[in-house]
C-alpha cells in the first residue's frame, strides 16, 4: 500500500529553475570581474601616471641638485680668478670681480642645502663644503692682506700646500655630490622604465582578459535567453497539471476547514483526554470507513495504552503495546504494515487474513524529540491513502497539544510544590491562607495555623550531613501527608519550618491533630545510605483566627512556635499557652 504526501513539484522545471538561478549568479560573477579588470587597468594607468610625474619631479630635482654644485665650483673659479688677477695686476676691477663672485657663494651653498635636505649623506658633504669653502675665504683674505700690506711678493709668501689642499678637497666633495645625484638619476630612469613595463603588462593582460570576460558573459546571456524560454515553457506545461491537482484536490477543501476547526478547537483543550475525543470524532469524519485507535505512552515508558478508538479495524491491535513493537515508535516516522511477509510489520498487530489485509498505517505522535504514543489506522477502501496528509497534520496537532498540556502540568505543580518534601510551596501557602481565612471568617468557621519545626536539626544537620538532613525532611513531608485531613493544607514554610493551615478547626482540635503529629515524629525512623537515623522530636506553635489577618495569625504561629522552643521543645504552645507533652523539658530557644 502507497500513501500519498501531497503534491510533488516537476523536477525539470525545478532543474531548469535552478539552472537559469546559477546563470544568472556566473553573469553577474563575470561582469563584476570584468569590471574590477578594468577598474585595475584604470588605476594601474592613474599609478603609472602619478609615478612618471613623481619620477620627473625626482629627475627635475637632480639636475637642480646638478646645476647648483656646477655654479658653486664656477663661482669659486671666478672668485679665485679674480683675485690672482688683482694680485698681478693691482686693477681694482679685479677686486670688485672677486667681492661680487664671493658673495653668490654662500647663497649657492644654501640653496643646495635646501635641495639635499632630504638625502643625509648629500646634507653631510655640503655642510662639509661649507667648511671647505670658508677655510678658502679665509685664505684668499689672508692673501689680499699680506699683498695690501707687502705687495706681491708678500702675498706670494701666503700661498702654500694648505691652499692647494683645500681647493683639490673642495673639488673632490663636488664630483662627491654629482656623482650620488647621477646614480640617484640612474636609478629614477630604472625605476620608470618598470612602471612603464608594468603598465604595458597591465594593458596588455587586463584589456584582452576584461574583453573575454564581456564576450563569456554575452554568450551566457545568450543561453540564458533561450534556458528562459525553455523554462517558460515547461513552466507552463506544470501550471496546466497544476490546475488538474488542484481540481483533483478539491475534496480536500472540505477536510482542511475542518481541520483548521479543529485546530481552534484543540488550542482551547484543557485535558489529554479532552484532546483525544477531539482528534477521534475528526479523524473518523475524514476516514469514512476506517477504525482507528489512538494510543498514549504512559508516565513509566514501558507501555503505551489505548486512549480512544473510532470505528471498526480491519486488523486489530492490542490494547497494551511495548515501544519496540510498533515500528513508528521505533523509526520515529510513519509506518505502512504491508501484506508482504519480507516486509516489517508492526507486532501488536493481529495476524491478517490473506486476502482482506487493507491498508494498515502506524503514525508517531511525537513533539520537541519526545515520544508521546501513536494512532493506529486501517481501512479497506482508498480514503487513508488519499488523506494522509490530513491524517499526518491531525497527528502533529495532536502531539504539540499533548505536549503542552504535560508541559503546563509539570510547571503547574513545580509551581506549587516544594520538590524535596512533595508539599506545597510558601508560594501556595500565601494564595491558601488568604482564601481558606476569608472563607471560614466569612461563614463564621474556626480557622487555625500550625507552625513546626525539627529540633536540633541544625546539630542534626552538622552530624549527618545534608542528605541525612534532606532524607529526614523528605520523610517528615510524606508524614505529614498521612497524618493530615483532606482538607488540611501543609506546607513546607523553609528549612526544617512546616506550617499547616487547618480550616474549620478551632484550638481544641488544633491541638489533638498537634500532639498526633507530635507522637508521629517521635515514632520516625528514617533509613538513609543503609543506616537508621536517629530519632528527632519537633515543637509546634499554634494560633487560631481572630479578627487579624493572614500576616498576623502567621506571625502569632511563629511566636507560639518560639515559646515552645523556649519551654523546652518537643510540645505544642497553643496562642501564648503551653501544653507540654511526655517528653522532658529541655531549655533553651536554639531552634
Amino acid at each position: 500500500m502507497t500513501f500519498a504526501s501531497g503534491l510533488s513539484v516537476d523536477e525539470p522545471v525545478r532543474q531548469e529553475n535552478v539552472r537559469v538561478r546559477k546563470a544568472n549568479v556566473a553573469n553577474w560573477v563575470g561582469l563584476l570581474a570584468a569590471t574590477a579588470i578594468f577598474i585595475a587597468v584604470g588605476a594601474g594607468v592613474l599609478w603609472g601616471v602619478q609615478r612618471f610625474i613623481a619620477d620627473a619631479r625626482h629627475v627635475a630635482h637632480t639636475h637642480e641638485v646638478i646645476a647648483s654644485v656646477d655654479a658653486f665650483e664656477a663661482r669659486l673659479r671666478d672668485a679665485e680668478s679674480a683675485q690672482r688677477g688683482y694680485l698681478l695686476t693691482s686693477q681694482v676691477d679685479y677686486l670688485v670681480a672677486y667681492r661680487s663672485n664671493q658673495a653668490q657663494l654662500q647663497p649657492l651653498l644654501d640653496r643646495l642645502q635646501r635641495l639635499v635636505a632630504d638625502n643625509p649623506a648629500q646634507r653631510a658633504r655640503v655642510q662639509k663644503m661649507q667648511q671647505l669653502e670658508a677655510l678658502r675665504e679665509q685664505q684668499i683674505h689672508g692673501n689680499l692682506e699680506r699683498y695690501r700690506r707687502g705687495g706681491l711678493e708678500e702675498a706670494r709668501s701666503g700661498i702654500d700646500e694648505q691652499v692647494l689642499v683645500v681647493s683639490s678637497q673642495i673639488r673632490l666633495v663636488a664630483q662627491q655630490l654629482i656623482a650620488a645625484e647621477r646614480e640617484l638619476l640612474d636609478l629614477r630612469d630604472r625605476s620608470s622604465q618598470r612602471s612603464a613595463l608594468s603598465l604595458r603588462a597591465l594593458a596588455l593582460v587586463g584589456i584582452p582578459l576584461g574583453i573575454v570576460l564581456l564576450g563569456l558573459v554575452y554568450l551566457r546571456l545568450w543561453r540564458e535567453t533561450r534556458w528562459r524560454a525553455r523554462a517558460e515553457r515547461r513552466n507552463e506545461e506544470a501550471a496546466n497539471r497544476l490546475q488538474q491537482s488542484l481540481a483533483e484536490s478539491e475534496g480536500q477543501r472540505a477536510g482542511l476547514a475542518e481541520l483548521t476547526a479543529y485546530a481552534g478547537l484543540l488550542q482551547n483543550c484543557i485535558s489529554a483526554d479532552e484532546a483525544v475525543a477531539l482528534t477521534t470524532r475528526l479523524l473518523g469524519r475524514l476516514l469514512p470507513g476506517s477504525g482507528g485507535t489512538v494510543y498514549r505512552i504512559r508516565a513509566s515508558r514501558d507501555y503505551a495504552e489505548q486512549l480512544a478508538q473510532w470505528g471498526r479495524h480491519v486488523v486489530d491491535s492490542q490494547a497494551l503495546v511495548a515501544p519496540a513493537e510498533c515500528w513508528a515508535l521505533r523509526r520515529g516516522q510513519i509506518h505502512v504494515n504491508s501484506a508482504d511477509e519480507y516486509a516489517a510489520r508492526c507486532a501488536h498487530l493481529a495476524p491478517a487474513l490473506p486476502d482482506n489485509t487493507g491498508q494498515l498505517a502506524c503514525i508517531p505522535l511525537t513533539a520537541q524529540g519526545v515520544q508521546l504514543g501513536f494512532i493506529y489506522i486501517s481501512s479497506t477502501g482508498p480514503a487513508v491513502n488519499a488523506r494522509m496528509a490530513l491524517v499526518h497534520a491531525t497527528a502533529d496537532q495532536l502531539s504539540m497539544t499533548l505536549h503542552t498540556l504535560s508541559l503546563q502540568e509539570k510547571l503547574r505543580v513545580q509551581s506549587i510544590r516544594d520538590p524535596l518534601t512533595g508539599l506545597f510551596n510558601r508560594r501556595y501557602l500565601e494564595e491558601s491562607l488568604v482564601r481558606e481565612l476569608a472563607r471560614c471568617q466569612r461563614r463564621g468557621l474556626p480557622f487555625s495555623v500550625l507552625m513546626l519545626d525539627v529540633d536540633h536539626f541544625k546539630r542534626f544537620n552538622d552530624t549527618h550531613g545534608h542528605p541525612g538532613g534532606d532524607a529526614l525532611l523528605a520523610a517528615l513531608g510524606k508524614l505529614l501527608q498521612t497524618q493530615l485531613r483532606a482538607e488540611d493544607i501543609a506546607c513546607r514554610y523553609g528549612g526544617e519550618e512546616f506550617t499547616v493551615l487547618l480550616p474549620e478547626a478551632g484550638a481544641e482540635q488544633a491541638s489533638l491533630r498537634a500532639e498526633q503529629l507530635l507522637q508521629a515524629i517521635r515514632a520516625l525512623r528514617v533509613e538513609h545510605m543503609g543506616h537508621e537515623l536517629p530519632a528527632v522530636t519537633a515543637s509546634i506553635g499554634i494560633a487560631v483566627a481572630g479578627r487579624d489577618g493572614a500576616e498576623h495569625l502567621l506571625q502569632r504561629a511563629d511566636q507560639a512556635l518560639y515559646r515552645a522552643k523556649q519551654e523546652g521543645r518537643d510540645r505544642v504552645v497553643v496562642d501564648g499557652q503551653v501544653q507540654a507533652s511526655a517528653a522532658g523539658p529541655d531549655g533553651g530557644c536554639d531552634r
